[in-house]
């Protein structure tokens, strides 16, 4: 089944299953930079997976992304800012982490992070990132960057679990049905705009 045939009344829990998870397993890669996108519990969730993919000498840098400010614990920063102190928190130097802090939304996060690579590392050295996300935005990330980042660059998922949007426990909740089928259908719109190209699930 193609994306842009799936209308809203297809979205079975297998469609949705297939769409957000189906194939994206972190297979073990190593890759020239960690790219974590942003979110307000990216620092909860995304950066442990990349201090962890990190910390395993898989990469040897970590760029964090995300312009949005938000009020964490009554302190206004941006998500990168805020995933910035995680990731500090947990040992990882600062002059190995790479600071993206104007994007706001999936898509800028992408296009913001080639910028802050091609300015730390410069475009044409890096050959493959792994990108970590929550693991059901993983698809429309992943499609995202493929699509927009150089033909030279591998880009490989590394994602992570949030509580409530696991493969195997989204289904079981109002917040998990909410979100999975909310994201399928972001899925199937930037394909119908053209954002990312049609696939097949």
């Amino acid at each position: 089944m193609w994306v842009s045939e799936i209308t809203e009344e297809k979205l079975s829990n297998d469609v949705v299953d297939r769409l957000l998870f189906e194939g994206l397993e972190d297979i073990g890669k190593s890759a020239d930079c960690i790219i974590v996108l942003g979110s307000i519990k990216a620092a909860e969730y995304r950066v442990p997976i990349a201090v962890r993919a990190y910390f395993a000498g898989r990469s040897e840098r970590i760029l964090l992304c995300g312009g949005t400010v938000r009020d964490f614990s009554g302190r206004n920063m941006s998500e990168a800012e805020h995933m910035l102190e995680k990731a500090l928190e947990l040992g990882v130097p600062k002059t190995n982490i790479i600071l993206e802090n104007h994007s706001q939304n999936t898509i800028e996060n992408i296009l913001c992070s080639l910028l802050e690579l091609q300015r730390s590392m410069w475009l044409n050295k890096v050959k493959s990132v792994l990108l970590v996300t929550t693991t059901f935005h993983m698809r429309r990330s992943l499609h995202i960057a493929r699509y927009l980042f150089p033909t030279h660059i591998s880009v490989y998922p590394c994602p992570a679990d949030d509580t409530n949007t696991k493969r195997d426990n989204w289904m079981n909740t109002v917040i998990g049905t909410d979100r999975a089928k909310t994201e399928a259908l972001n899925i199937i719109r930037c394909v119908h705009n053209g954002v990312i190209p049609d696939f097949e699930i």
